[in-house]
């Protein structure tokens, strides 16, 4: 199962990676901007293949 999803993040660990407060990452996670799966009705976690994409993405929109 591993392979498959590969490394998964909380909510606190992208927090900290992007350097943004825990309010900003709920509300992007909440808002489908950080692409995420919610289990138990209240825990994140976010695929490090989506993670990536994610700043990718936000990388080239700061270019244009």
């Amino acid at each position: 199962m591993k392979t498959y999803l590969g490394r998964l993040y909380s909510a606190d660990e992208v927090a900290k990676l992007l350097s943004i407060d825990m309010n900003t990452c709920y509300k992007w996670l909440g808002e489908g901007r950080i692409k995420a799966m919610k289990l138990a009705g209240t825990l994140w976690r976010v695929r490090e293949a989506d993670l990536r994409a994610f700043v990718e993405q936000s990388i080239n929109e700061g270019r244009r």
